[in-house]
């Protein structure tokens, strides 16, 4: 069955894209009338920007209206309050014009600590190894929607930049009833336990037909990251099967849209984090209660207008339908951390076949094909490199060997570098130079310790004390304030070149590498090639590379890569 379903797959996806190569030649197929992205803030917008007028101009998108929005400054209102803007925006643009057009809307803020290579350029323009020129997750997500404008009213589509939805389409999957029409996809118990689950109106009926590509059924309920006995309680499983039905993008129509805008006209500027997801859609269906809005399990901070806010939400949208087009022969893949990118595009068979990966995607390289990926990147012949790595936008000179299990990505590597297995080296562009930043892909850059505890963070299987000692760093220099973590730890220096910024990180890889046990902690002597690399800018974290980006240097940094060929 496995492999029956991954042969659907590949034809159905081969087919999606044969139709967006023709879209993005102007074939004159059904396309959206607005393609929306949100950003976390006004300098992701602009970056975004920067990188979709650089797509347009080198034809890699289809002609089309694209915008950019940040979400306001204030609390984090998530990806609902961002598309409560994000409607409001398109109403004060394009008004009455709404009423007849399809607006794609992706939600692509954060900043990617789990997947630092894109925290830069943003998850949306993540690069994969297939298309001429090479996809990008944009690329992908009007790939695989690209028969949906032909096939739904006008309203909007509401979807993520970091995951994947391959699917077999039939003359069902379409978008036309009112209210909320989602994606399901047929998922275990387990998996239902970290998604969203529909309730399904009649689910005998989809079990007799499980073999159809797509159906249409009404929905119930919709339950958010339930767990298990919860699932059989509330019947969301299919009967005679270990089967559920879990979320992943959705449609709403345009007068459904009005109903969001009204409740926002009331209730804005949010003053708490709103999920588009669990606060929408279980509100939804003619058996959904009130019980979820008291519970604050999945939100980042809990602030104090939480409840009172998905209430009004939920008697505002109570009594509006939810249907899903249950997507029988279909996947999900979520692509958002360092692990599922290594595996997924080195390891994962199944998805290499569906999507159509090769293992050299825009690149010069001389490498035999392996269980790693090289993608827009320029190779000398001689380097190697090892199992479950994807080199992505760099440059390796002669003698270079790359390890096992690494994710190597906008670097340039001169002669003879060597970088050890399991290690995350990335290059980005500053105000002041270029900053190579190295972590091990192991390493837990979002754990915050008090001022007391930060110098336990492990880095690369030592005490972060013990590094910044390395680097004749205070922990009062590394760390600008308290809880923090490892994205705050200011630790990379800005260089003159991207070559002199990786060969520094490097250089503190290996002497790292070189400590003896923690227990001889309090023994280390500063490094000086790292303590005073010649031409140093100030010292950077993740979190200070992404204020002072300069999106041009590193999009220009990335061409580079490319233009070596």
């Amino acid at each position: 069955m496995a492999a029956d379903l991954t042969t659907r797959l590949k034809v159905a996806t081969a087919e999606k894209f044969a139709r967006f190569e023709a879209a993005r030649h102007g074939s004159g197929l059904p396309f959206w009338d607005v393609i929306l992205l949100t950003a976390s803030d006004e300098s992701q917008a602009t970056a975004y920007t920067e990188q979709i007028t650089a797509k347009l101009a080198r034809k890699e998108l289809p002609p089309c209206r694209y915008h950019v929005i940040a979400d306001p400054p204030g609390p984090k209102v998530g990806n609902g309050g961002a598309t409560f803007v994000a409607l409001e925006w398109l109403e004060n643009t394009y008004g009455a014009q709404l009423d007849a057009f399809k607006v794609l809307l992706l939600h692509a803020g954060g900043f990617s600590k789990r997947l630092p290579n894109v925290s830069v350029v943003g998850k949306i323009f993540a690069v994969l190894p297939l298309g001429e020129p090479v996809y990008s997750m944009l690329e992908i997500k009007l790939a695989t929607y690209i028969d949906f404008p032909a096939n739904m009213s006008p309203g909007v589509f509401l979807g993520g930049s970091d995951d994947i939805e391959l699917f077999e389409s039939d003359e069902k999957l379409a978008f036309h009833h009112p209210g909320f029409t989602a994606l399901a996809h047929p998922s275990s118990i387990e998996i239902g336990t970290t998604h969203g689950v529909f309730v399904l109106d009649d689910p005998a009926r989809v079990a007799a037909d499980q073999s159809a590509p797509c159906l249409v059924a009404s929905c119930l309920r919709f339950l958010h990251k339930p767990s298990a006995t919860l699932m059989h309680a509330a019947a969301a499983v299919v009967p005679g099967t270990q089967t559920v039905y879990t979320d992943s993008a959705y449609y709403f129509d345009r007068a459904t849209a009005k109903v969001l805008l009204s409740f926002y006209s009331t209730h804005k500027p949010l003053t708490c984090e709103v999920d588009s997801y669990g606060d929408f859609l279980q509100a939804l269906g003619p058996n959904a209660t009130d019980e979820y809005t008291n519970n604050g399990a999945n939100v980042v901070k809990v602030e104090a207008s939480l409840a009172e806010t998905r209430l009004a939400l939920f008697h505002h949208l109570k009594g509006t339908p939810l249907h899903v087009v249950a997507c029988n022969i279909s996947k999900f893949y979520h692509i958002g951390t360092l692990p599922e990118f290594l595996f997924h595009y080195c390891e994962d068979e199944h998805f290499a076949v569906e999507m159509g990966l090769v293992r050299h995607a825009g690149s010069v390289c001389a490498l035999p094909p392996g269980p790693y990926c090289v993608i827009n990147s320029t190779l000398h012949a001689s380097v190697t490199v090892g199992p479950r790595t994807v080199v992505e936008f760099a440059t390796a000179a002669a003698g270079v060997r790359i390890g096992a299990g690494c994710l190597v990505s906008g670097v340039a590597l001169p002669d003879g570098a060597i970088v050890p297995d399991n290690t995350f080296l990335h290059t980005a562009a500053v105000a002041d130079g270029f900053v190579a930043v190295l972590f091990g892909i192991a390493d837990d850059l979002k754990k915050a310790r008090p001022a007391s505890k930060r110098g336990d963070h492990r880095y690369l299987g030592h005490s972060l004390r013990r590094v910044l000692a390395l680097l004749g760093r205070s922990e009062a220099d590394a760390f600008p304030e308290e809880p923090s973590s490892l994205w705050d730890t200011a630790m990379f220096p800005a260089l003159a070149t991207a070559a002199a910024a990786a060969t520094w990180a490097l250089t503190l890889a290996h002497a790292v590498a070189a400590l003896g046990p923690d227990s001889s902690e309090g023994d280390v002597a500063v490094v000086e090639a790292l303590a005073k690399p010649v031409g140093v800018g100030r010292w950077y974290s993740m979190a200070s590379i992404i204020e002072h980006k300069d999106i041009r240097a590193t999009i220009a940094l990335q061409q580079q890569a490319i233009t070596k060929h």
